[in-house]
């Protein structure tokens, strides 16, 4: 299993038997897994939204340690309260007065793929070239928009009539805005490995 807690405005990408998320506040987690999220402890604002990357070797590794690709249960969370009875900071009507708080369903305009660069492509050794885990109706169409709209885009640069000279000006701007959402976007996702789970599976 993989427990998750005191995060705090991340987004996290797990593929595991199962997932324990503790205390958490303002987090995305997108997840394959193959038991119910147990949510615990005093969490606040969570979304949650099916598994969204993959890499060569990621069925590999999945067999390995038993994970089924055919079975997702990311959107049926357990919330269990489970508060310090002496937080009257954090919730000053009383424990008794406050219930479990669990996960909303990201919005399937909002979900994206997280690309894992291959930067060793020539010494990897793997099948896997797509998202195992089959996306809901809603969250496949979304993300087929979004490969219809990017097409559009290149599209539309690759046949617009500019001189060379303003290619290159197109070509620094989309580069700067995209390093501008890189750096801005980089600390809040969290990417679990398989080695760094290795352990718990």
């Amino acid at each position: 299993a993989v427990r998750i807690e005191h995060c705090e405005r991340v987004h996290v990408i797990v593929a595991a038997k199962r997932i324990c998320i503790a205390n958490c506040r303002e987090c995305v987690f997108f997840l394959g897994v193959n038991q119910q999220p147990l949510m615990i402890g005093d969490n606040h604002k969570l979304q949650v939204a099916p598994y969204n990357t993959c890499y060569p070797q990621l069925e590999k590794h999945m067999s390995e340690v038993g994970i089924l690709p055919t079975v997702n249960r990311w959107d049926e969370a357990l919330a269990l309260s489970m508060l310090d009875p002496h937080d009257s900071l954090s919730h000053p009507a009383g424990v008794s007065d406050v219930q479990a708080e669990s996960a909303t369903r990201m919005d399937p305009d909002q979900f994206t793929n997280f690309v894992i660069p291959n930067w060793l492509a020539e010494e990897s050794t793997g099948s896997t070239n797509d998202n195992p885990f089959a996306l809901p109706d809603a969250y496949a169409a979304s993300q087929h928009k979004n490969q219809n709209n990017l097409g559009d885009i290149r599209k539309l640069i690759q046949e617009a009539s500019l001189e060379e000279s303003r290619k290159r000006e197109l070509s620094s701007v989309l580069h700067v805005c995209f390093k501008d959402w890189l750096y801005g976007n980089l600390h809040s996702f969290a990417f679990m490995s398989y080695n760094s789970l290795r352990p718990f599976l």
